[in-house]
Parts: structure tokens; C-alpha cells; sequence
């Protein structure tokens, strides 16, 4: 097969003739290559004033006008087997996982702008609400000045239909600068919208080698032109490569400082599960949260477990990750593909430390080879435990038995540390004890996987409409 070229998107138009390409090999398939445009300051003045340029005509669409271009855009996505193939050998990740995830794109881009219509109202082609219930005044969300600067991590090909479709729905300009490892799908993804009819230099896709001398340095210009910056990753990592400039003389300068900043940083997602619960169905909704994409970061990874038949729930968890087919992620049949192998040696050598000292009873998981294992189970006494507080995207689950409810909520929390987890799922037959449970958590799921999509208006504690746009009252006439 032919190298896959991948280029940048400027103003419409797809490839450049200025600037180089680096090469990007698969993490797990080295023989598998792409070339990829590496950006310079060029493209990146060139983004910005097309960005620019672009502001007042997106803002000046109708509500009605960016729905359809995302519903149209929805519609002409199709992804092939070459996609496909793409997301498996740059993630790891089986082709039956990347298949149900991949497909949801689409579902994200259109579902935006009916999410936001159905919640909060259109009146006059923009997004308004009556602020006083029978009043004939309209609290108008205009859209922010200029354009968003947007980094988006290669660990799930969703992220750029989801940055993309608030962005179109709100009618904002955006330059995304996107991972090396998934330039191919952010490409149709943006590539679709604009043939939908979004202005050009509305979205404008980047990316660059990371690796290169001076690269963390090419954010600077763009987080200082733009309005917002939407970044995907822990608080130190985004700070480390978008906020702050070392100067000289102990001197930093603070990118952020006069910024709206959208941060997504957490992951963790965790589970509770209640007395006397049906343990069947819970352990399908466990092991499916924590094995169908466990390098996302609304994987699950920590169960605390106040259910009165502790190891009868080990036992069935025990036996679905028994039955998961390990392989290579190319094959249809398999479930368990690969993982980094510097963080598959780290959490064996941490498993094998913690059952030295009696912390940790690990019911199964093999290293099969430096990128892959058969599925980790493991049984922790310690509430402290690294592997109930932390997210390491590979296959595993870690069960805390818990005496009571309470105490497993209490452990959830303090686990949890200063910042609140992605997603906690509750098993509990009681729904109002739910409901009146106090979780560090930005998502409370009953019954429900952490993996499932739930990212349209506060993803992270996100509020994406708000921080995005700019109130105004307008008294427009008694509505009918």
C-alpha cells in the first residue's frame, strides 16, 4: 500500500506547497508509515488571519443555517476500511471497539445543535430564552469574539467532532492542532463540514512534529491571537506546553492570562456498587466500561465495592475478562488489543511490588509481549491504592471491597484527591439515595458505562455554551 499523505487544511484549501513532512510510524505496526505536513510559523500566521478574516461570517449564520451544515456534514461522513485501519494500528485498539466509536462521529456532529434547541430555545435564528417566564424580553448567546484555539489529544478519534460541532453550532472560527495519530479522521471530520457549507477558514486543521526543536514554542502565537483555548490534558502537560513561556531570569509569561480556557485534565472514571445489587448486570456494564477503549479517559478503572457478595462479583468479573479475546487488534474476533509497553512494564512491576507486601490479590492479567496482556483483575485492600486513584490506559480494573455505601462513597471521593473524576457509574437499586449522594465527580451514571458519550454541555464541568458565548437581553416584542 502507498504511504498515507496527510496535509494540513487552511482556508478551505487541503494542501500546501510551503513546509516540510515528517514521517509518523504506528506505535505497535512499524512497517505502517504516514506522512504528515509539519507546520511552520507560515502556516500558523496564515491560520490565524484566516481565522480571523472568518469570524464575522460565521457569526453571522443563522442558527438553522450551522444546524444543517453539521446534519449535512453528518450525513456525507462515511468512513472506509483504510480509516478504520488507521485508528486500529495508531491507538492500539481492536477494530471492534473502533468501530462502534468511529460511528458515533457523526451522531456528535448532529446532535449538538438539536441538544442545544430542545434545552435552551431559538428564537430569530440564534440561540435565546425567555430570562423572565411570560416577559417579551429574550436573553440572546452571541457568540464570542475572534476564534478558538483548540488541542486535541490521538487517543479518541470522537475529540475533533466534538470540538468541531460546538464550534459550527455557535458559529465561532477555530484552528485545531491536532495529534499526529489521528490526522486522517480530524481530516474528514473538518473536511466535511466545510464542503457542508461552513465559511472557508472557518476551521482550519495543524499539526506538527512535536518533536523538533522549538516546537512547543509554535502554541504561543496561536494561544495569544485567539479568544479561548481548548485543551485536552493534565493540568502540568497543558501548562508545561500552552501557558507558560520560560524568559530568562527565573521570568515566565502566562499565555493563559487574559484567556477563556476550557480544560479537559481528568480521567479516572470509577464505580460504586450498593448491597444486594443484581451482580450479572453490573459485572456486563463494568467490563464493558473498563475494556472496550481503555486508553479514553472516561474509562473505567476503579470499582469500590459495597455489594454484600464481594467475591461472588470478583468471580463473574473474573470470568467475562477470562473469555475477552486477546489478538491482534486487526482481527475482527478480538477484544483486547495493544497497550504502551512502558506502561504495561510500569503496572506489572507495581502489581508485583503491591503483592509482595499483601496489598494486592491479582485474580488475572499475563503479559503476553512489551504491547500486550491479557485483561488485569485485581482485588485491593488499600483505600491508597495507586491503581484506585490513577488512570493508566491499558486493560485493567482494580476492586476496593467496601463495607457500607457510605464508606464506599467516602473512599471514591478521597480517592478521587483535589480533582473530580470524569465519571463515576452508581449500582444501586435505590434511586433516590442516589440522587441525594454527594460524588466528586462531574458525571453521576446509574446503571449506566463511563465510556458512554455524555459530552454535550459540561463535559469535564465544561459549559461550553456559556464559556463560549456572550449574553444579551433584548426586549424584541410579547411572543405569540
Amino acid at each position: 500500500m502507498d504511504k498515507l499523505e496527510l496535509f494540513n487544511i487552511l482556508g478551505e484549501v487541503e494542501r500546501t506547497n510551503r513546509g516540510k513532512t515528517f514521517e509518523v510510524a504506528s506505535p505497535f505496526y512499524p512497517d505502517y508509515v504516514t506522512s504528515v505536513q509539519d507546520t511552520g510559523i507560515f502556516e500558523i500566521k496564515s491560520a490565524i488571519s484566516k481565522s480571523r478574516n472568518s469570524a464575522a461570517v460565521c457569526n453571522r449564520l443563522s442558527f438553522e443555517q450551522k444546524k444543517d451544515i453539521l446534519k449535512n456534514a453528518a450525513k456525507a461522513l462515511k468512513f472506509s476500511a483504510e480509516d478504520f485501519e488507521y485508528v486500529v494500528k495508531m491507538t492500539g485498539m481492536p477494530l471492534k471497539s473502533v468501530g462502534k466509536y468511529v460511528s458515533e462521529i457523526p451522531h456528535t456532529l448532529a446532535g449538538v445543535p438539536d441538544s442545544i434547541e430542545n434545552r435552551i430555545g431559538v428564537k430569530y435564528g440564534k440561540i435565546a430564552r425567555h430570562p423572565i417566564a411570560g416577559s417579551d424580553m429574550f436573553k440572546f448567546l452571541e457568540p464570542i469574539d475572534g476564534f478558538v484555539y483548540a488541542v486535541t489529544p490521538g487517543n479518541d478519534p470522537r475529540v475533533v467532532s466534538l470540538v468541531v460541532s460546538w464550534l459550527v453550532t455557535l458559529g465561532i472560527p477555530g484552528v485545531l492542532k491536532v495529534s499526529k495519530n489521528d490526522m486522517l479522521i480530524s481530516k474528514k471530520v473538518v473536511r466535511a463540514v466545510l464542503d457542508s457549507g461552513y465559511p472557508p477558514g472557518g476551521l482550519n486543521l495543524l499539526c506538527w512534529d512535536t518533536s523538533k526543536p522549538g516546537a512547543r514554542k509554535l502554541n504561543f502565537d496561536l494561544v495569544d491571537a485567539s479568544t479561548a483555548v481548548w485543551a485536552f490534558g493534565d493540568s502540568v502537560t497543558v501548562d508545561n506546553i500552552l501557558r507558560f513561556e520560560e524568559v530568562g531570569g527565573g521570568h515566565k509569561i502566562d499565555h493563559f492570562s487574559d484567556k477563556i480556557v476550557l480544560r479537559h485534565g481528568s480521567g479516572r472514571a470509577a464505580a460504586i456498587c450498593d448491597e444486594s445489587i443484581n451482580r450479572g448486570n453490573a459485572a456486563g456494564i463494568i467490563t464493558e466500561s473498563a475494556l472496550n477503549w481503555p486508553i479514553g479517559c472516561n474509562s473505567l478503572k476503579a470499582v469500590f465495592d459495597a455489594n454484600d457478595k464481594h467475591e461472588e462479583l470478583l468471580g463473574i468479573l473474573h470470568e467475562r475478562f477470562r473469555k475477552m479475546v486477546v489478538g491482534d487488534p486487526m482481527d475482527k474476533k478480538t477484544d483486547v488489543g495493544y497497550a504502551n509497553p512502558k506502561t504495561l512494564e510500569y503496572v506489572f512491576n507495581k502489581i508485583s511490588q503491591l503483592k509482595m507486601i499483601g496489598l494486592v490479590d491479582q485474580r488475572c492479567g499475563e503479559l503476553l509481549s512489551d504491547v500486550q496482556s491479557t485483561p488485569i483483575l485485581l482485588n485491593t485492600k488499600d483505600k491508597y491504592s495507586n491503581f484506585l486513584s490513577k488512570e493508566y490506559p491499558v486493560y485493567i480494573l482494580a476492586v476496593k471491597e467496601c463495607a457500607s455505601f457510605n464508606e464506599a462513597v467516602d473512599e471514591v471521593n478521597e480517592s478521587a484527591g483535589n480533582s473530580k473524576r470524569i465519571s463515576v457509574s452508581v449500582f444501586s437499586e435505590e434511586e433516590e439515595k442516589v440522587l441525594r449522594t454527594f460524588l466528586k465527580a462531574h458525571h453521576i451514571k446509574r446503571f449506566r458505562p463511563t465510556t458512554e458519550l455524555d459530552a454535550l454541555f459540561c463535559h469535564e464541568g465544561n459549559d461550553y455554551l456559556h464559556k463560549l458565548t456572550i449574553p444579551q437581553v433584548h426586549r424584541v416584542g410579547a411572543a405569540k
